[in-house]
């Protein structure tokens, strides 16, 4: 008797111990969101119209598909942006799973406004993942991002995660910026954080059809299109062109990327920077005129060239070389000019004034958006021409000019 009785006490005791899954939903009772989008509600008692991008499953699946589109956007409006979730969600027959967003797009209107109480929902809630890339959508609402139809891959979300993985490893200057980095970016002292811009060229209502995948050339195309700047929490301005690339050299961010250098009328001369190294180190023994190392170690191949250019000669390198110590020397003085501009550091000179001198950062950090503007700048560029390709002599050297 007393034997089964303990048995009876340790079963109990046991079962006590399990944990259960009181708050589980099954996978068929929820909509997968792979993208979220935030804008500025146009009325007045909202704040917030929050879009999320929901998998379809059934249209993923070849099996099961019925031909309609492989995701659909819900909206909802809110004070905040849980309040618009919660108003989204009543128009969804499932649970909607934040848990697999892989892209969340903010548009420009909100982001000049600031966007420290969007973030403050993304790191806080459970769901969210703080990897997922964030975008600035460009002078559009952010919900006309996530409504165009993709040629590659089924989900819009997706193609706009493989558009910037794309253009971080080969020919553009945009690199990942996800959910955490922002974060980073706001408390930092004088500075802001960098967020990918995007747009979408063409016919945006075109681009909301299935017939948009289906033509040889689509009517919508989403593009990754520079580099939005804030000073803290607010966005200040996007980076093209030289100034977008200097910032991406400066941040170390550039695995591959494509020079131009012109050599005389009609001549240029396309080159691949096949690797690229960037040391940025800062002399603060006097803190309130620090001075800023940059140095930037690079190696390139010559990919095409609109003139005869012998490159066997080694004089002919060495002036390659040169000209393009003197572009990329130009591009990072362009990109520390516009962050002094807006009296932002978001170029991170601060972090390697407090790596140098941390008690004379301790005086500084409070009002670096002024001395940051005071810095001296030291750049140094070593370029090297690594190989020319399949030839070091072109046709055009023997038919002449």
């Amino acid at each position: 008797m007393l034997r089964k009785l303990t048995l009876f006490l340790l079963s109990g005791v046991f079962l006590l111990m399990l944990t259960s899954c009181w708050d589980s939903i099954e996978l068929n009772r929820r909509a997968i969101v792979s993208g979220m989008s935030i804008d500025k509600d146009l009325s007045k008692d909202q704040k917030y119209t929050v879009s999320f991008q929901v998998i379809v499953a059934d249209e993923i699946s070849s099996k099961n598909s019925r031909g309609n589109s492989p995701v659909v956007l819900y909206h909802g409006s809110g004070r905040t942006i849980y309040e618009a979730m919660g108003n989204a969600s009543r128009k969804i027959a499932r649970y909607l799973s934040l848990g697999h967003i892989r892209v969340i797009i903010i548009s420009e209107e909100l982001a000049r406004e600031g966007i420290s109480n969007i973030m403050d929902f993304l790191e806080r809630d459970s769901e969210m993942r703080l990897n997922s890339l964030l975008f600035i959508s460009r002078g559009k609402p952010a919900k006309d991002i996530l409504s165009v139809m993709t040629v590659f891959g089924k989900i819009p979300s997706n193609d706009l995660v493989q558009k910037l993985e794309t253009s971080s490893k080969r020919f553009g200057f945009n690199f990942q910026m996800e959910v955490d980095d922002v974060i980073r970016g706001i408390v930092a002292k004088g500075g802001g954080p960098i967020i990918n811009g995007v747009v979408v060229n063409g016919d945006q209502e075109a681009g909301k059809s299935k017939k948009n995948v289906e033509a040889i050339e689509p009517k919508a195309l989403m593009r990754i299109s520079g580099l939005a700047v804030f000073k803290k929490d607010k966005l200040v301005g996007f980076l093209d062109g030289a100034e977008g690339m200097g910032t991406s050299l400066l941040h170390n961010k550039l695995q591959q990327y494509a020079a131009f250098i012109e050599l005389g009328k009609d001549n240029i001369a396309a080159f691949n920077i096949e690797k690229v190294h960037t040391t940025v180190r800062a002399d603060a023994k006097d803190p309130e005129h620090p001075i800023m190392n940059i140095s930037i170690e690079q190696l390139a191949g010559l990919k095409e060239s609109s003139g005869p250019l012998d490159l066997t000669r080694p004089e002919v390198l060495r002036d390659l070389e040169k000209r393009l110590n003197e572009q990329t020397k130009k591009e990072t003085v362009a990109a520390v000019k516009t962050a002094m501009e807006f009296k932002s550091d978001y170029i991170g000179f601060g972090e390697a004034v407090e790596r140098n001198n941390p008690k004379g950062w301790k005086k500084v950090q409070d009002r670096w958006d002024i001395v940051f503007t005071r810095c001296k700048v030291n750049i140094k560029v070593n370029s090297v021409i690594r190989h020319t390709d399949m030839r070091t002599r072109s046709f055009q050297s023997k038919t002449g000019d």
